[in-house]
C-alpha cells in the first residue's frame, strides 16, 4: 500500500471513530444526562473557588504552576487514553480532550491550592502533594470508577495514578520554582 493510500485509510478510520464517539456521547453523556451536569459542575465550581481564593499577589506564579500541571496531565491523559489504559467514558463534550474535566480543571486547581498553601506558609510541599495524590488516586478515582466516570484497562491501576499525580506535581513545582527564581534574579 502506498503512502497516500495508507494516509487516506487512516483518515477514513478516524472519521468512523469520530462518528462513533459522537453517537456514544449523544446517547450516554450528552446534555440530558447527569454525567454532563456533573462534569459541568466539576469545571465551574473549582474555577469559581479559584477565582475567589487565589493569592492575587502571586497569581502568575500560582497559575503557571497550575497550567503546568494541566498541560502535563492532559498530555499524559491523552497518551493513556489513546493506548487504552485509562478511559473517561463520560466526558463534557465529544470533541474536547477526553479527561478535560479532571485534567484541565479539578486536578490543577487542587494542586494550585496546595502549592499556594505550602509556599505561603512554609509547609513541606512534597508531603502535601503525596497526601493530595493519595486522595485523588485512592478515594476520588475509585468513586469515579464506581460511577463509570473512569475505566482502567491493560494493567492500569490506582497506584499508577498516584505515582503520575506525584510526578506531575513535582515536575510542575520544579519548573515553577526555576522560572520564579529566574524572575527574581532579573
Amino acid at each position: 500500500m502506498k503512502e497516500n493510500e495508507r494516509l487516506h485509510k487512516i483518515m477514513e478510520q478516524k472519521d468512523k471513530l469520530n462518528d462513533l464517539i459522537q453517537q456514544y456521547w449523544d446517547d450516554y453523556s450528552g446534555i440530558g444526562t447527569w454525567y454532563f451536569w456533573f462534569n459541568m459542575i466539576c469545571v465551574i465550581i473549582p474555577l469559581l473557588i479559584l477565582y475567589k481564593k487565589i493569592d492575587r499577589n502571586r497569581i502568575f506564579e500560582i497559575c503557571f504552576f497550575g497550567y503546568t500541571v494541566h498541560v502535563l496531565w492532559s498530555n499524559v491523559d491523552s497518551v493513556l487514553s489513546s493506548m487504552n489504559y485509562l478511559i473517561h467514558p463520560h466526558t463534557l463534550s465529544s470533541f474536547l480532550p477526553v479527561g478535560i474535566t479532571l485534567t484541565a480543571v479539578l486536578l490543577p486547581v487542587a494542586f494550585m491550592f496546595v502549592y499556594q498553601y505550602c509556599t505561603n506558609r512554609g509547609k513541606y510541599f512534597y508531603l502535601y502533594v503525596i497526601l493530595l495524590s493519595m486522595i485523588f488516586a485512592f478515594i476520588f478515582a475509585p468513586i469515579s470508577k464506581a460511577f463509570n466516570l473512569l475505566t482502567f484497562f491493560n494493567g492500569m491501576n490506582y497506584f499508577y495514578l498516584f505515582l503520575i499525580d506525584v510526578v506531575i506535581a513535582i515536575i510542575a513545582y520544579w519548573l515553577t520554582r526555576f522560572f520564579a527564581n529566574l524572575q527574581r534574579r532579573e
